[in-house]
């Protein structure tokens, strides 16, 4: 799966998806997926964001597990986004 630029839900409300992603301590990362309407610019964007700990992946590695790429961290907000945006725009 890859995250697009943009969306639409059902009714046709459009999004554009914003992703980003800092440093917001030594060893944490933040990534956020937004999605901000672009049909309705009164409406308010929504927000979805998940923070990798340093240690985690640390421990991942130790235990030759599969460690999570940004690129599938956005995939996974993604998923959860696009099923928020489906549930309220019924």
């Amino acid at each position: 799966m890859v995250v697009p630029a943009y969306c639409s839900t059902a009714s046709g409300r459009v999004f554009r998806l914003v992703r980003s992603s800092r440093l917001v301590a030594p060893d944490r990362v933040r990534y956020v997926l937004r999605a901000e309407p672009i049909t309705n610019a009164a409406a308010a964007p929504r927000e979805l964001a998940r923070e990798i700990d340093a240690e985690f992946i640390r421990d991942k590695i130790a235990n030759r597990q599969a460690v999570p790429t940004p690129e599938l961290t956005f995939e996974a907000l993604w998923a959860e986004l696009r099923s928020d945006l489906d549930v309220r725009d019924v």
